[in-house]
C-alpha cells in the first residue's frame, strides 16, 4: 500500500501544475489515510504508545489545514510532498522491520 502512495505522490510532483485543488486535496486525504492506518495497525503494538503522539499530531494538523495545504503554491506543495512521501517510505521501512521472519528449519 505504501509503495502504491509513494507511487502516487511521485507522479502528482511530475504533474504539479496540471493537479487542480481536488486532486490536491484528495492526494492529502490518501496521505492521511495511510498515516491513520499506520497508526492503527502497526503502532498501536507499541508498549508505550504515548511515544507515537507525535503522529498523532501530525494526522490532527494535516487534517485541520488540508485547505491550506492544497492552497499552496506549486513549489511549497511540492515540499510538502517531498516530505510525505520520505515519511511513509520511512514509517513502511520500519513497520516492515518490525514484522517477525519466518524461518523454515
Amino acid at each position: 500500500m505504501a509503495t502504491t502512495l509513494i507511487t502516487e505522490i511521485q507522479q502528482a510532483q511530475t504533474r504539479l501544475p496540471l493537479l487542480s485543488r481536488a486532486d490536491r486535496g484528495a492526494l492529502i486525504a490518501r496521505i492521511l489515510r495511510e498515516l491513520k492506518t499506520h497508526r492503527r495497525e502497526v503502532l498501536a503494538n507499541v508498549p508505550a504508545a504515548e511515544r507515537c503522539v507525535w503522529i498523532d499530531r501530525l494526522i490532527a494538523s494535516v487534517s485541520s489545514t488540508i485547505s491550506e495545504i492544497t492552497n499552496m503554491q506549486d513549489a511549497e506543495f511540492n515540499r510538502v510532498l517531498n516530505e510525505f512521501e520520505k515519511l511513509i517510505a520511512t514509517l513502511d521501512g520500519i513497520s516492515h522491520a518490525e514484522k517477525p521472519s519466518k524461518t523454515i528449519h
